[in-house]
């Protein structure tokens, strides 16, 4: 081996050794920068209320607007979740959760319900009816949230069981013998204890049959 032969195997042996440890620190700065496993979905039924689902936002926001859960009784909570961002139409429908696209049918819209799967809802339906309620709505999703909240601010929660409300707060407020009541405007409807696991069916089926309809649509509940 000649003279030059130690410094060589040195500079080497460095080279290999800083090799190695830059590899390792980049092996630690990208397992730092590996999100976390995205959390499981969960679905409405997992929360009691609307504001509970909406501090969670780990449900499905099928329409888009930044409310989860808009089905289930109140407490409820507004606003987007952080970071959720979207573009905002100087149009009143996406302050509301209405589709820029909805339709406005002419007539009245059938909302059809199953009988035996929403037995309760329909006996409070007829009920209702009966009480001088009118069959025929008009939907109005601005302010329902105001609306619930004033008829249920007086009437107590019952273990297992929702207030259900007839005409519902997005079929109130504006149209013939739906504007009982002022501070808001409409706020008053007929309520029922109901099963809340139909109760909670129910809205969510109704939200997703009247989500592609403009406010101001006049529909109706169908049983069959």
């Amino acid at each position: 081996m000649g003279p030059g032969a130690r410094p060589v195997t040195r500079r080497v042996i460095a080279a290999v050794v800083l090799a190695a440890l830059a590899a390792t620190a980049v092996a630690v700065s990208a397992a730092s920068a590996t999100p976390a496993a995205p959390r499981p979905t969960a679905t409405c039924s997992d929360y009691a209320t609307q504001a509970a689902a909406q501090r969670a936002h780990d449900t499905r926001d099928a329409d888009g607007d930044g409310l989860y859960c808009e089905s289930l009784p109140c407490p409820c909570a507004k606003g987007r979740p952080a970071g959720h961002r979207r573009h905002r139409a100087s149009t009143r429908g996406h302050a509301t959760g209405q589709h820029a696209s909805c339709a406005r049918p002419g007539g009245v819209v059938p909302i059809g319900f199953s009988a035996t799967k929403y037995p309760d809802i329909r006996a409070h339906w007829l009920r209702a009816l009966r009480r001088g309620w009118p069959r025929v709505l008009v939907l109005d999703r601005s302010g329902a949230d105001a609306r619930r909240d004033r008829l249920l601010a007086g009437i107590p929660t019952r273990p297992g069981m929702d207030r259900d409300e007839y005409p519902p707060a997005v079929g109130r407020g504006r149209g013939a013998h739906l504007v009982r009541g002022s501070n808001p405007r409409g706020w008053r409807a007929d309520v029922a204890y109901v099963p809340s696991a139909e109760n909670r069916s129910h809205g969510s089926t109704m939200g997703i049959k009247l989500r592609r309809l403009c406010d101001g649509t006049r529909f109706r509940y169908v049983f069959y």
